[in-house]
């Protein structure tokens, strides 16, 4: 058994590294993504949903990290332009009214322009802020309402809104040992009244008097743990810690909150995507989704909480990292505007009544918390760890079977590791069987096989195959090369239908007549004419339907379940790359070197799979003299985003076809 390992070709990894935005990934994602919401609101009044509430001060107080860390003026004038805006000169606020917590949470962008400039407009604005805390409603044992209106009931999510003003007031401003105490019990208080028993994790929500329509009539609880919510304490804490007095007597019971938060969130993290789950610690039931706000909230935390050395880097490293990557995966460059689209979160979100309001709530994009959430979990990320890769590297492609056309062989591979192989001269079309066997050509001919190495179909011919196919009766399909013709032939081996594609008076189509062909569900032919440069669909009498012309030579050709045609282009004009027709043949959507300009990676473009909810997986055959190190096969979803690559290594000479070995048969299109 040969142990291969993932490589990425390094001129992209270099290209990928140095991209900025518009319409490249950026080098730094925290960079990107607050490049997008200033291009997208000059002004942060415009971020949604108002002027001033919670969005402003979340976003706002993580731009002000990555200036922090940049000294770039750009990111302090933008918070300040917003400052300026909601603080009259007499120090008067414009926006604030103080009826929930959600509207405190922006006072921390007031007390941090007080910090910068001193001018006492911006001191008395957050004493007035300060001050509206003193007849805020508590429940009977002090903790805070969410909202002044919303009675006896504390969220999960409303002391990060007020705490992170309070405790940036105590400490730059003044009040200093009210603003601590009053944090800790409110730290405290939270935690008792929504922990989950043992678990680390609290609830979204308490009701004291048990009648809110979402509350347990028992215990008053909300009925589960909310990604975002739970984003929003573990936020607060290590915000607080950071800054609060190692001397107060609540400062341990704290860090001890702390850690078995962290310890409860590294259990429930999906190893797979290294995101968390809507519902936090319900991951395998029905329904459930990846979470990409709550993934950056607790992405942040616990980094933070290493940093803070409350926790162990050498026990979470790992799971801030795979973090970090599992955000990339939600990060798309959107063909609009060049820009980040973020996908896959809530905006806002009130407590359900049931685990299936939570996993049925709508997934946005580019919601109010989501921008900011990014921001700060890959910020610390970046800021902390110098040898990142890009995405593209750390997500392996899944496990697949190809054939090595140059060297005449058939790989089986898993788990990063050669696990089968075969001889196959010539090859070009390969697939895994519901049986798990594997079918494949072999220059003249079609075999199937165990992995036992046992043959269990084989067809011969004189004429070259690159066409092979299982179909749903049980025979097999096979496209003959010189002969032209299109075959399905039975299990014992025999011709049970034969239609001839070749044109009239031609005895021979030669080597490059056909590449790849496939039998459609309607029995007609799809087949890519790689020397005649086309595609051409013909009926089931073998009489030409549909053509469209292809300029580099068609090599591999799949009818998507929508009626368009997906075609693998080869080098015969220079310009090797995928074209997706519409059943009138105009082009709907290419990918190609000039997506890549500056490191131009495809050279042939052959087999090809489409993932469904992935994207389309392909091979770039790298014979006729190419000499570059570039990857051997792509992953690359709608988005034109590289989801992962196959590099080079000893055992391969050039990939030309590939099946996914984990993909359903009735899913996924080869």
């Amino acid at each position: 058994m040969k142990k291969i390992t993932i490589v990425t070709l390094m001129c992209l990894v270099v290209a990928q590294a140095i991209a900025q935005l518009p319409g490249r990934v950026p080098g730094k994602w925290s960079q990107g993504i607050a490049q997008t919401v200033m291009t997208r609101y000059p002004s942060a009044l415009n971020i949604p949903f108002k002027p001033w509430c919670y969005p402003q001060g979340y976003f706002l107080m993580g731009l002000e990290k990555l200036w922090r860390t940049t000294g770039e003026r750009q990111y302090y004038n933008y918070i300040m332009n917003w400052a300026n805006q909601v603080v009259r000169p007499d120090g008067s606020l414009v926006y604030f009214k103080g009826r929930s917590m959600d509207d405190m949470m922006a006072g921390s962008v007031i007390v941090w322009a007080y910090q910068q400039t001193k001018e006492e407009k911006f001191r008395k604005a957050a004493e007035t802020i300060r001050k509206s805390y003193d007849d805020y409603p508590r429940t009977t044992d002090g903790v805070f309402w969410h909202g002044r209106g919303t009675v006896g009931q504390i969220w999960v999510d409303g002391v990060f809104m007020g705490q992170m003003f309070l405790t940036k007031y105590g400490k730059y401003v003044g009040d200093a040992s009210y603003c601590f105490d009053e944090a800790a019990k409110q730290l405290i208080g939270m935690h008792t009244h929504l922990k989950k028993g043992e678990t680390g994790l609290l609830y979204h929500g308490w009701d004291e008097d048990k009648d809110a329509r979402w509350a347990d009539r028992n215990t008053g609880m909300a009925p589960e743990v909310w990604s975002e919510g739970l984003g929003w304490y573990a936020l607060i804490l290590v915000e607080t810690l950071d800054i609060f007095p190692k001397s107060h007597p609540q400062y341990n019971e704290l860090v001890k909150i702390t850690c078995e938060l962290m310890a409860g969130l590294k259990h429930c993290q999906d190893q797979t995507t290294g995101l968390w789950y809507q519902v936090v610690d319900k991951g395998m039931e029905s329904g459930n989704w990846h979470e990409t706000s709550g993934s950056g909230m607790f992405t942040y935390a616990i980094q933070r909480a290493i940093e803070l050395g409350l926790i162990a880097e050498t026990s979470y490293k790992d799971t801030v990292l795979k973090g970090y990557y599992g955000l990339l995966s939600k990060a798309k460059i959107s063909l609009n505007d060049g820009l980040i689209d973020l996908y896959d979160a809530n905006n806002g979100l009130g407590i359900q009544k049931d685990y299936e309001m939570y996993v049925t709530r709508p997934r946005k994009m580019n919601g109010q918390e989501v921008i900011s959430s990014f921001l700060w979990g890959t910020w610390i990320v970046e800021q902390y760890y110098s040898s990142l890769k890009p995405l593209a590297e750390v997500q392996p492609c899944p496990a697949f079977a190809c054939t090595d056309y140059s060297q005449g062989k058939v790989f089986l591979i898993e788990n990063d590791q050669i696990v089968w192989e075969h001889d196959a001269p010539d090859s070009n079309d390969i697939w895994v069987l519901k049986n798990g066997n594997i079918l494949f050509t072999i220059g003249h001919g079609v075999l199937e096989m165990t992995r036992d190495q046992d043959t269990v179909f084989q067809y011969k011919s004189d004429s070259y195959i690159f066409a092979c196919q299982r179909l749903k009766n049980g025979n097999t399909f096979i496209g003959e090369c010189n002969r032209g013709r299109m075959l399905e032939v039975d299990s014992k081996g025999r011709v049970v239908k034969e239609v001839c594609i070749l044109p009239p008076g031609v005895k021979d189509g030669k080597k490059s007549f056909i590449r790849n062909a496939r039998r459609l569900d309607n029995g007609h032919y799809l087949v890519a004419h790689y020397g005649g440069k086309k595609v051409v669909e013909y009926d089931e009498n073998g009489k030409n339907i549909w053509e469209v012309s292809i300029s580099g030579g068609a090599h591999s050709v799949i009818r998507l379940p929508d009626g368009n045609t997906v075609v693998a282009v080869a080098d015969a004009d220079k310009n090797p790359r995928i074209v997706e027709f519409n059943p009138r043949k105009e082009i709907v959507w290419e990918l190609s070197n000039k997506d890549f300009p500056d490191t131009r990676p495809f050279k042939f473009l052959s087999g090809m799979q489409y993932i469904p909810e992935k994207g389309l997986l392909f091979t770039n055959w790298q014979g006729h003299g190419v000499k570059e190190k570039v990857p051997h096969m792509f992953l690359v979803n709608r988005e034109k985003k590289i989801l992962c690559t196959w590099g080079h290594r000893t055992e391969i000479q050039t990939l030309s076809s590939v099946f996914v070995v984990d993909c359903a048969l009735e899913g996924a299109l080869h």
